[in-house]
């Protein structure tokens, strides 16, 4: 249990230190963008694509967070009202249906991530002389439904072994 508890850790150090740099850089592009914009009426022709696939690993990666920390959306209703080892049991059984789902999603965006290699699609944009490829970006979607699946699978075993989290309901 220890050794889930140290890695589940410090994945969720990596995905936080992550999720603030992506954040921290959608802001300051966003805010360049509309900077120059305004006083000198050109942009980066690059920085608005990009800036859509960062609001998409930011979403992943703050979901990856939400489901480490059982902050995740849930409805309860009906487990609040069952004791304790029957809570327990739905909780850990609803967790490693939660994983499940998410390596059914994993499977998906890998195929999907397949289809955009193999078609070689078009190029998102240059930058510096290289292109950037759509998959380059998408690659966040395998990943990120991993992330979360795998939180899922900690908080499935975590739940089995020692009882439930305490969770904030929504």
């Amino acid at each position: 249990m220890n050794t889930i508890r140290k890695i589940e850790n410090a994945l969720g150090i990596l995905e936080n230190a992550l999720l603030v740099l992506f954040l921290t850089v959608t802001v300051v592009l966003a805010f360049l963008q509309v900077i120059l914009r305004e006083f000198w009426s050109t942009g980066m022709v690059w920085a608005d694509v990009f800036l859509r696939h960062l609001v998409l690993w930011i979403g992943f990666f703050g979901a990856a967070l939400a489901a480490k920390e059982s902050r995740h959306f849930s409805i309860n209703i009906i487990t609040k009202r069952l004791p304790p080892i029957a809570q327990r049991i739905v909780q850990a059984f609803l967790h490693a249906i939660s994983a499940v789902v998410c390596y059914f999603l994993f499977h998906a965006g890998m195929s999907f991530l397949r289809d955009e290699i193999k078609y070689d699609t078009e190029p998102l944009f240059t930058l510096m002389g290289k292109n950037v490829m759509p998959y380059y970006l998408e690659v966040i979607i395998p990943i990120g439904f991993a992330l979360i699946g795998l939180h899922f699978l900690f908080r499935a075993i975590e739940t089995a072994v020692s009882g439930p989290q305490s969770a904030e309901v929504i």
